[in-house]
């Protein structure tokens, strides 16, 4: 076809030409340049420099990738490029995982940083939501006597029309390192609340750039952040307790043995979720819930966000230290995933001695539902008065909770929660002008 050209009627005969034609000036190349393709652990050139993107892990076959395209570009390389290679290469691939994965990344960041000055400087770009990865990370880096100075999450994916959607993380983290000169020692005791103000520190810088119109991160992102934070802290020291890295790395990461490296990046997700409190939800309330409360809330943010998959609930549930979370849920099949209504949870598990139907909570969420019963909010409002032990000094936390609960009231895919949150929001006018 021949679509309608943007300049069509700007422009004379005469200079209908440079439209078609577009006259490239090519100028010699002076600097001093070297492309070359070579196995990472044998480079001996000396850059101030070293920029990398590495596997991560077992997430992406990388060496598949390559023969993908090997196969349809062979002829062509070799018709225009006779010098170059042709063939496989996928026995060098740094693939997989385990103790050769580890031992390979170690080679390969050990001898970069042999081959740049003490003042140089490496860059790395990771991304993966395994805290067992990003601790195998943090081994190899500090093996490799590298130091993370300094870490940013960029936003590096766009809407992609539907085919994603939720919770995936949308950033990658470039981390900076350094050759680390310090021969400092710290205990495992000592380090925690230094993590836990890094990672507030890394949060804050991200939310500081938002744009609050229109987000570029999910809690998926910020979670990252709590990673590459831990790194900083890890990696600047020589030694930390008895963590020996070689037995660490050597150890299979089949999900059964935590180390303590591991730990201690789960200890950073847990500050993050405590840190990452729901847009308008009062920060002091928020601190004095319990892990399970707060699970509830942030699954809610989740569904708010179109996310429907068991795993990002799991993710989050170990990030609270919520072990049992299942009776919350009206259906765990695949993508369909989601809280229950009040009205679902009618006055099931209440009372219970399990820690989520003790809460303050769960009280409120069976006054809306006895509010939706009885079709009237003076229900709901008995309910919580004759139910939640010290009412009047709890007022506040309830009024804050049924605000929350009002806010899915205009949500297209939460339909189900449009009668809920509009009692929410009777009752909040109830008990906000309580009286004895």
């Amino acid at each position: 076809s021949f679509n309608t050209l943007f300049n069509y009627s700007t422009r004379g005969l005469s200079l209908v030409e440079s439209i078609w034609f577009f006259n490239i000036n090519n100028y010699p190349a002076t600097t001093n340049k070297n492309v070359t393709l070579a196995d990472a652990r044998t480079i001996n050139k000396s850059c101030d420099f070293w920029i990398t993107d590495p596997p991560y892990a077992d997430a992406v076959h990388y060496h598949e990738l390559s023969e993908l395209f090997l196969a349809w570009d062979r002829k062509f390389i070799q018709k225009c490029f006779p010098e170059w290679y042709t063939d496989s290469k996928r026995v060098l691939a740094v693939k997989g995982t385990g103790e050769d994965f580890n031992q390979s990344m170690i080679e390969i960041y050990r001898n970069l940083a042999q081959n740049m000055p003490d003042n140089g400087m490496q860059v790395v770009m990771f991304t993966h939501q395994s805290p067992a990865v990003w601790a195998d990370l943090t081994l190899i880096l500090w093996s490799a006597g590298l130091h993370v100075t300094a870490a940013w999450n960029i936003a590096t994916e766009t809407e992609s029309g539907g085919l994603k959607e939720g919770n995936y993380v949308k950033g990658t983290v470039i981390l900076v390192l350094r050759k680390r000169t310090t021969s400092a020692t710290a205990f495992t005791d000592e380090i925690t609340f230094e993590i836990q103000e890094e990672v507030k520190q890394q949060i804050d810088s991200m939310r500081t750039l938002e744009d609050k119109e229109d987000p570029n991160f999910s809690d998926a992102d910020y979670l990252l952040a709590a990673y590459a934070a831990t790194l900083k802290i890890l990696t600047s020291y020589e030694k930390i307790g008895d963590i020996n890295v070689e037995y660490e790395l050597s150890k299979p990461r089949d999900g059964k043995n935590i180390g303590p490296v591991e730990a201690i990046i789960n200890n950073a997700i847990r500050t993050a979720y405590d840190y990452l409190i729901p847009q308008a939800f009062d920060s002091f309330i928020w601190k004095n819930l319990s892990a399970e409360e707060r699970f509830f809330i942030k699954g809610m943010e989740l569904e708010k966000s179109n996310v429907y998959q068991l795993g990002a609930y799991q993710e989050m549930a170990r990030g609270f230290g919520v072990k049992e979370f299942k009776e919350m849920l009206f259906s765990t099949k695949a993508n369909q995933v989601r809280f229950k209504t009040p009205t679902e949870f009618g006055n099931r598990g209440l009372g219970n001695a399990d820690a989520f139907g003790n809460t303050l909570l769960r009280q409120v969420l069976m006054s809306i539902s006895q509010s939706e019963k009885e079709q009237n909010g003076q229900a709901g409002r008995a309910w919580l008065k004759n139910e939640v032990e010290d009412y009047w000094n709890k007022r506040q936390t309830i009024i804050e909770l049924l605000k929350y609960f009002s806010t899915t009231e205009h949500i297209d895919h939460m339909q189900h929660w449009e009668s809920p949150s509009t009692y929410a929001k009777y009752l909040v006018e109830l008990i906000s002008n309580d009286g004895v």
